[in-house]
């Protein structure tokens, strides 16, 4: 993942004057007129105009900062919004579609963790079930469902639990954590022995190539 701050070369806490002014030092330093027929500063420049375009963008660093933070590069975004069940909705879904833009490897589990259980921290399963919205409610678990794919087993208990109070008895959605909580258990156990399964049988290929070889 490119780190944007890094390329402006400024802190990921900078003011919005600092990131213009960083970009305009830098873009002038690599400007194509001024280093003409140098494919490095022309790299660079479009580097440079990448990051700008991103971190001058309130709404777009926040999303970057998310990734960021998600991938184990950074701090938590700061940019607020009035928190309601439709925006824990929405960021619940920016977590997915951010993971599914992302390398499995570059993903810090802890860093995942942390994010899920923000959104389903007391407070805000307070106003989702003092709304009392089943639907928004239901869409909400169903999302949370898809990233715990990523994580450890060890790592699911206390969110089994946040999920379990937020389907409010409802039959169906205990019934798909259930399902979803084993489901990723068991894939776990397998991604374990997989490793030793492949061993297994490699070693008999191996044996029987060497007694068809002997056969022959």
């Amino acid at each position: 993942m490119k780190d944007y701050y890094k390329i402006l070369g400024v802190p990921s806490a900078a003011s919005q004057a600092d990131i213009k002014k960083a970009y305009r030092t830098q873009a002038f330093k690599y400007h194509p007129d001024i280093n003409p027929n140098n494919t490095l500063a022309e790299a660079q420049f479009k580097e440079l105009q990448e990051a700008y375009s991103v971190l001058s963008d309130a709404r777009k660093r926040a999303v970057y900062d998310d990734e960021r933070w998600l991938a184990g590069m950074g701090r938590k975004s700061e940019y607020k919004e009035e928190v309601t069940p439709a925006w824990l909705l929405k960021v619940s879904k920016e977590m997915n579609a951010g993971i599914a833009a992302m390398d499995s490897y570059r993903i810090s589990t802890n860093a995942l963790k942390t994010y899920i259980l923000m959104i389903l921290s007391d407070p805000h399963l307070g106003i989702l079930l003092q709304r009392g919205d089943a639907e928004i409610n239901g869409h909400i678990v169903r999302e949370i469902l898809k990233a715990i794919r990523k994580l450890k087993t060890e790592q699911l208990d206390e969110i089994e639990q946040r999920l379990v109070m937020l389907a409010d008895g409802d039959g169906k959605l205990l019934a798909a954590i259930d399902e979803k909580i084993e489901e990723r258990r068991k894939n776990e156990l397998m991604e374990k022995f997989l490793p030793y399964f492949i061993l297994v049988v490699t070693i008999m290929l191996c044996i029987c190539m060497y007694f068809y070889g002997g056969l022959k």
